[in-house]
């Protein structure tokens, strides 16, 4: 649990978390209810996992969080950018995967802002007092 020295965690950052948890659901929901939709299952547990660890690793204010998004959206533009074309990068893309990657996006935003940061470094200040 938090130590109760730690300040109280802004709200975009609980936004942040929560639309990442809720992208996971979107993406679990749609492949519990629509399995025919889903192309790889083992990418689907992949990102349900991934984005529900990010979520939990935003809340608890691990700043790390922030470059692995950033990383998973560089992976997918360099997917887009070595595509055919644009409409064979996004062939088999559904609505809700889009859904849930403009959540994502808005996550990201939310944990760069500069009050989310300064949050994050006073997490890692009361982390490194403790080791």
């Amino acid at each position: 649990m938090f130590p109760a020295d730690l300040p109280v965690r802004p709200w975009p950052v609980s936004v942040a978390a929560g639309l990442l948890l809720g992208s996971a659901a979107i993406l679990l929901v749609v492949w519990l209810v629509w399995p025919e939709t889903v192309v790889s299952n083992g990418a689907r547990v992949f990102f349900v996992m991934l984005w529900t660890l990010l979520a939990y690793a935003a809340f608890r204010g691990l700043g790390w969080v922030r470059v692995a998004i950033g990383l998973v959206f560089a992976a997918s533009a360099w997917g887009v950018a070595n595509a055919e074309s644009l409409a064979a990068a996004f062939a088999n893309t559904t609505s809700s995967e889009l859904l849930c990657s403009a959540m994502q996006v808005g996550a990201l935003v939310l944990l760069c802002l500069p009050h989310s940061g300064r949050w994050f470094a006073a997490v890692r200040e009361v982390d490194a007092a403790r080791a």
